[in-house]
């Protein structure tokens, strides 16, 4: 990618979806120190059981269900040009969401990786195992040239949330995002990064969101862009 001056970076966003997280303060700490050298905002949606109040951050109560609808939300709320998408639980490091801003190019998304050079999965073994089979399933099934469709960090232009039209489940808001990306002609890569296992709090994957997860990509395949 081309890389820019920070002056000449458009302001960027930071959507974060979140329930009962409890190290979401720290994280939006940190997200800022990392992003020092450009505008940009941070945007929490929580469903917490407890109202979230935090500082050096909007704060919206999650209105619909679901982690993707969250995601939505955020990102009609948001003010900056680009967005960024990243887990409310330290899984998305706030360093590697920084280089790939300092990175940002012609591209309208740049999708996170852990499967690229230099990036990495540091998760529990099952996890990774059930990662690795996900990812390769909705890259067969949908076409995708993209390593790594399912990490869930990402950076897009704003255009790219709105024309795209996401209707998601759960955890999977970027697959469908980078997919009708791909049908409707927008341009976008992936860049490595470490992903690691939740520092604190409890994780919402199960059985039953993997049972759906399957089948949403199986649907994505047939819907119309």
């Amino acid at each position: 990618m081309v890389d820019l001056a920070p002056a000449h970076l458009p302001k960027l966003s930071v959507v974060i979806p979140t329930m009962n997280e409890p190290l979401i303060q720290s994280l939006v700490d940190k997200v800022h120190f990392e992003l020092g050298f450009v505008n940009h905002e941070v945007v929490v949606v929580d469903k917490s059981d407890e109202p979230l109040s935090l500082s050096s951050a909007r704060v919206f109560r999650q209105n619909s269900r679901g982690l993707g609808h969250a995601i939505l939300e955020g990102v009609a709320a948001a003010t900056g040009e680009m967005i960024a998408v990243m887990d409310g639980d330290f899984s998305h490091r706030p360093e590697d969401l920084s280089r790939i801003v300092k990175n940002l190019g012609p591209q309208d998304f740049v999708l996170g990786s852990r499967y690229l050079e230099g990036g990495k999965n540091l998760d529990v073994p099952y996890r990774r195992v059930v990662s690795w089979l996900f990812n390769r399933f909705a890259r067969v099934i949908l076409g995708l040239e993209l390593s790594d469709p399912m990490s869930g960090l990402i950076v897009a232009r704003k255009a790219v949330f709105e024309k795209t039209r996401p209707n998601p489940i759960g955890f999977k808001l970027n697959l469908e995002l980078v997919y009708q990306s791909k049908r409707l002609g927008f341009r976008g890569e992936e860049a490595p990064i470490v992903f690691t296992p939740r520092v604190s709090g409890k994780s919402k994957a199960s059985v039953k969101e993997a049972v759906r997860t399957l089948s949403y990509i199986i649907s994505l395949r047939f819907r119309e862009p």
